[in-house]
């Protein structure tokens, strides 16, 4: 046997390992769930979102954009188990809340009922990676949220919203 082919059959041999290594360290995505009350009063608010993770590493930032502004919620703790409740328009302590440039930001309010929106949750190891939404992304606009009842849920393969019970959030990893 060469040199060469002793070598190429040491770091296929490392393979297996490494490739074992790198899918438990990978966040493995989740979904994020828009409350949707059926109340006229949710056109002029920001909704309650539902996050679900799969992988290890919990949300470390939401991101809420429409074409002319948005807003960057921050974690400033690391969340336990795999389900997170966070209200938009008030997060509480749990985060900071900044503009998109990185200025803080206090009110979070939407311009109109039919400004679409796109919400985004990035874990912890994706921010890392300078990854983005690598949990889930959702497209909505508060006037769908004042039409319906249950929760628009969007995941990591899918920003698509796709109204469900609230009964059938989180849906399975």
């Amino acid at each position: 046997m060469s040199v060469l082919d002793r070598a190429a059959l040491r770091r296929l041999a490392l393979l297996p390992s490494a490739c074992l290594l790198l899918s438990s360290c990978a966040p493995d995505g989740g979904a994020v769930g828009a409350v949707a009350t059926g109340h006229f009063s949710a056109r002029h608010q920001f909704p309650v979102v539902l996050v679900s993770w799969c992988g290890e590493s919990p949300p470390a930032r939401i991101e809420l954009a429409s074409e002319d502004h948005g807003w960057r919620l921050n974690a400033t703790r690391e969340f336990e188990g795999d389900r997170l409740e966070v209200d938009l328009g008030a997060p509480g302590e749990d985060w900071t809340i900044t503009d998109l440039d990185g200025d803080p930001a206090y009110r979070v309010v939407p311009d109109s009922p039919e400004t679409e929106y796109t919400l985004g949750v990035t874990s912890a190891a994706a921010l890392e990676e300078e990854a983005e939404h690598d949990i889930a992304t959702l497209g909505f606009d508060t006037e769908l949220l004042a039409a319906d009842d249950g929760v628009y849920l969007g995941t990591h393969t899918s920003g698509e919203g796709a109204l469900v019970g609230t009964d059938e959030f989180p849906p399975e990893c």
